[in-house]
């Protein structure tokens, strides 16, 4: 991944005609070299066939832009500058404006004045309840480019254009279970071959799950087993949380073993950090020791291109109890058809047919779904964030009419929110790659019907029909899907000396962020291994840590300056 960053003065911008600052990849090159006609050609560089699309669309040459990307872009003819990222945010943009001009960077940390800084509270609200503003930053004077969208600076004007949000009204219908199984198959099988360009080895996550394990082995059909590393996270302790059975059943297919990384003692002991270094709260530091050991282990073989199956549980339905397809039926007044899956979801889930119509169907229309505020939020600070309402606000800011549609939209955002906040980049110079984020792959699967990807009893079913002749047997038949949750309640407690520093005067407390009891309360169960320390409590302490670094950084600049005079 290159840097980008750039800064111009509104009274005094660049001469050049035309200037582009690249920062991605892009996947639809052949595409747009035959629409482009004679202004590329086949041997034509990726920023060649950007700017061409540039100058022939104007600034509509966006959607046509495939792939993972961040960009800056100069037009002196029209003295206009273009920020823009992709669809999914997978670069990022980060910018500082003011009446004379404005800074962007693709580095948070270079857009930092110590002296000058001022915590955003809306979004340290927003992010301890687990849906961080993706046009904001910890900091007030410092916001982002938002996913799927531009900023078009003109005439010392900032102007924000969309170019690309989910269709509310497309729709996918064939007539048959092997039509949307071919389809799938093929837009999978771009996605991954797209995302193995590389001028190095291209490692791979390996967990086990569907979509990693989906991932290795379209990626070694494509490329062969040998030119292909996989990396899994493992337990020796936390048998809730090891996934090496399934691990080993794709191995054993590929005929290699990967690089396993033992994480029992490590995982949330946020080891070798410097506080003083984070720039914002980062709930991945507590996979500090893992992130170090993968970086080491992919330098020594020249890679920098790490493959990873995030998005595969949003766009592909894991783990739901009953489909939304009930509550459309309902929505739709489509009784008879109502009644029959109904039974069959009240079958497979061996629950009562008048508990299903409810759950399913009922709910979803009269209340949809809404994550509760997190209890450890201070009380006065959420009410004055007005966490809950902004909640309600944009469950269906999109206006989609069929539950399942609305529900696929909050599940694609919740992804979005973790590729877009480009956590990893704090730590390693990894070049993460997300195959299910394929913008064509997306597009299809938002637009097929829900029954295609969730049946009753089969979970994922859209995927597990597609790829039966790909995955081992063993992982088409697994339905549940472990985490590091026990390894990680067993690390905090083994570990509590270490930790405990965490939780004395907390600054989250005393900023106001955070209810001092609920916090404490929390630290008394961690200690003795009775605590769930799920993703709010993360949260919470990702938040402690760049306080800390925050307030470290101002007493050394402090310091300074009274050195100075």
């Amino acid at each position: 991944m290159s840097a980008l960053a750039g800064i111009l003065n509104f009274d005094r911008a660049p001469g050049e005609c035309h200037a582009l600052v690249w920062d991605g990849r892009l996947d639809n090159r052949a595409e747009l070299i035959s629409q482009l006609g004679n202004r590329v050609e086949q041997s034509s560089t990726d920023v060649d066939i950007v700017m061409a699309s540039y100058l022939n669309w104007g600034i509509d040459f966006l959607p046509h832009l495939i792939g993972d990307f961040a960009l800056s872009l100069w037009d002196q003819t029209t003295r206009t500058l273009i920020l823009a990222r992709d669809a999914f945010g997978t670069r990022p943009i980060y910018y500082r404006a003011n009446p004379h001009g404005i800074t962007w960077s693709s580095d948070l940390a270079s857009l930092l004045d110590v002296e000058k800084l001022e915590i955003d509270r809306e979004y340290v609200a927003s992010y301890l309840n687990g849906a961080p503003d993706l046009e904001r930053t910890a900091y007030k004077n410092i916001h982002s480019v938002r996913p799927g969208s531009a900023l078009i600076i003109r005439d010392h004007r900032i102007e924000k254009h969309e170019f690309w949000r989910p269709h509310v009204k497309r729709e996918v219908r064939y007539r048959s279970d092997s039509e949307y199984e071919e389809h799938f198959c093929d837009l999978f099988r771009d996605a991954v071959r797209c995302r193995l360009r590389s001028d190095g080895p291209v490692w791979a996550e390996l967990s086990g799950g569907l979509d990693s394990s989906a991932i290795v082995c379209i990626a070694d059909q494509i490329a062969g087993s040998s030119q292909i590393e996989t990396v899994s996270y493992v337990y020796d302790n936390s048998r809730a949380s090891d996934e090496r059975r399934f691990i080993a059943a794709v191995e054993a297919q590929r005929g290699r073993a990967g690089h396993h990384f033992h994480e029992d003692d490590s995982v949330g002991r946020f080891v070798n950090l410097d506080v003083a270094s984070i720039v914002r709260p980062n709930p991945t530091y507590r996979f500090t020791a893992r992130h170090d050991w993968v970086r080491r282990q992919m330098q020594e073989t020249g890679s920098s291109v790490l493959l990873s199956g995030i998005g595969g549980d949003n766009l592909l339905w894991s783990g739901a109890e009953t489909s939304p397809e009930l509550a459309d039926l309902l929505v739709q007044l489509k009784l008879p058809s109502l009644h029959r899956a109904v039974k069959l979801w009240s079958r497979a889930t061996r629950d009562s047919y008048a508990a299903t119509l409810w759950r399913g169907a009922v709910l979803p229309c009269v209340k949809p779904s809404l994550p509760g505020t997190s209890a450890l939020i201070d009380r006065d600070f959420a009410k004055q964030m007005q966490l809950q309402e902004r909640k309600t606000q944009a469950i269906d800011a999109q206006g989609f009419k069929l539950p399942s549609a609305r529900a696929q939209a909050c599940l694609l955002a919740s992804v979005v929110r973790a590729v877009a906040s480009c956590y990893y980049l704090d730590r390693v110079a990894t070049e993460y790659r997300f195959p299910f984020l394929h913008r064509p792959l997306v597009e299809f699967l938002l637009a097929v019907p829900i029954e295609q990807k969730l049946r009753p009893g089969e979970n994922r079913s859209l995927q597990r029909r597609a790829l039966r002749h790909v995955l081992p047997a063993a992982i088409l038949r697994r339905q549940s899907k472990r985490c590091s949750t026990e390894a990680l309640c067993r690390t905090l407690a083994a570990n509590w000396r270490e930790v405990e520093p965490l939780f004395k005067a907390p600054l989250v407390c005393e900023y106001g962020f955070v209810d001092p009891k609920a916090f404490a309360d929390a630290a008394r169960l961690i200690r003795h291994g009775l605590q769930n320390p799920g993703g709010e409590l993360v949260g919470v302490l990702s938040v402690e840590l760049w306080l800390r670094g925050l307030e470290s950084n101002r007493a050394s600049s402090l310091r300074e300056v009274k050195l100075a005079s």
